[in-house]
């Protein structure tokens, strides 16, 4: 079932302006376990519109919760580069707070635990995770886990079991949270009077300046300006304390919260001009965006389709949320693409929503040797690029990636695809 939501989630707020439509979508992680089930598939509305009132964009259409993420194939462990990040949170915490032994960093939507791993080192850890089979992976592995959606009442229980936290990390979740002033009212409940809420969201400036519509799912409830932030901060009894980019994902941001009484860095007010600059206070960028979109949606397909000329063979890669949503708007199906290959052993052997195209392991890139490599989870192209050295150097594969314009990418120089060892 999908609800209409006409109010805004920040403001509440009813006047709210249409901004792009993608038509029915089936949910990003609905996979196949057989590609029967395409006759029972359920698809609903994605849509984005915009709140003048706080800025806020938000999608139209509410997917219960409870059917998207308590049973989840997204494992973070599964890139290298979000190891890596965690790795990079915990030695930035430990010096900047000094963490110490009896201090408590919490993870809200912590997945099976890898950003909270390298903190124990440091100091406790506990994750709350709404993934009943992510949680007790994690759990499994000595992150101490909660299977449960975060939000005030959830606030309460653990600052009762666990205590207050000095650090409280939310990584691409809070765009995921449908009532998210509740959410936000939670995390200012359990953290410590001197404490630091870390936040990574999807920024929605970048989204329209790269025209990146496959950032827009049912999962993703909330795209973020600054200047929303901001008001969804102040709403919860928190003050938006600094900010940052963060290259990961396409273009996000570490906002950084602290309870009232807190003096904004000047960062936040050059991120608060910039957009008030750029017109992201009126929806006029945003319409820009929707009419880019629209023109991708021909565009892509159409330059798949040139490639494919003279006999040419493609395949894709990264069957990923972003990928879910882009072969389904521009119907990159099984006519352009011969199969989609993904890491995740968690969506191997299975379909892709919508477009039905069989996602196998990268071992098949190898095997199959397609001319052409289409990336879909082009957020983690250098990931990826590094992880498939072999396809461009051994097999003379060529990578093509979809935004802000359809391309095929510069091949890369022997010596940065695989680097020298010394002996």
């Amino acid at each position: 079932m999908a609800s209409i939501i006409d109010v805004c989630r920040i403001c509440g707020s009813t006047e709210l302006h249409d901004v792009l439509s993608l038509g029915d979508m089936p949910p990003v992680n609905s996979f196949l376990r057989r590609e029967s089930d395409a006759a029972v598939e359920k698809k609903f509305p994605l849509a984005i519109v915009f709140c003048p009132q706080c800025t806020h964009v938000q999608t139209t259409h509410l997917l219960d919760p409870k059917d998207i993420f308590e049973d989840y194939i997204y494992f973070s462990s599964m890139s290298s580069s979000v190891v890596r990040h965690g790795h990079t949170l915990a030695e930035r915490y430990a010096k900047e707070i000094a963490l110490a032994a009896g201090d408590l960093v919490g993870e809200l939507a912590s997945n099976d635990g890898c950003i909270l791993k390298p903190f124990r080192d440091t100091c406790r850890v506990y994750g709350v995770e709404p993934a009943k089979n992510i949680a007790q992976v994690a759990n499994d592995e000595g992150v101490p886990t909660l299977p449960e959606f975060f939000n005030s009442k959830t606030a309460r229980k653990v600052r009762e079991e666990q205590g207050p936290a000095r650090l409280i990390i939310a990584r691409n979740v809070v765009a995921h949270v449908p009532e998210v002033v509740d959410f936000i009212r939670g995390v200012a409940h359990w953290l410590t009077d001197d404490g630091i809420f870390h936040v990574e969201v999807p920024y929605v400036v970048e989204m329209a300046d790269k025209v990146e519509f496959d950032t827009i799912y049912h999962e993703h409830f909330s795209y973020f300006s600054v200047a929303a932030l901001d008001r969804l901060f102040r709403e919860a009894g928190l003050v938006l304390w600094d900010v940052e980019d963060l290259g990961l994902h396409g273009g996000s941001l570490i906002a950084r919260g602290k309870k009232a009484g807190t003096e904004p860095t000047a960062n936040v007010k050059r991120y608060l001009e910039k957009e008030r600059a750029e017109g992201y206070s009126t929806i006029a960028p945003l319409r820009r965006f929707a009419e880019r979109t629209r023109a991708l949606q021909t565009r892509i397909p159409e330059y798949l389709y040139s490639l494919k000329a003279g006999g040419k063979t493609i395949a894709g890669y990264g069957a990923a949320a972003k990928g879910v949503v882009l072969s389904n708007y521009c119907n990159v199906g099984k006519d352009i693409l011969d199969f989609v290959a993904d890491r995740s052993p968690y969506k191997q052997g299975k379909w892709m929503p919508g477009v039905h195209l069989p996602v196998v392991s990268p071992d098949r890139i190898f095997a199959a040797k397609p001319d052409y490599l289409f990336v879909m989870a082009w957020n983690f192209f250098d990931e990826i690029r590094e992880q498939l050295a072999r396809y461009e150097t051994e097999l003379a594969g060529k990578f093509v990636l979809p935004v802000p314009e359809p391309r095929v990418v510069a091949t890369a120089p022997v010596s940065a695809a695989r680097p020298e060892t010394k002996k």
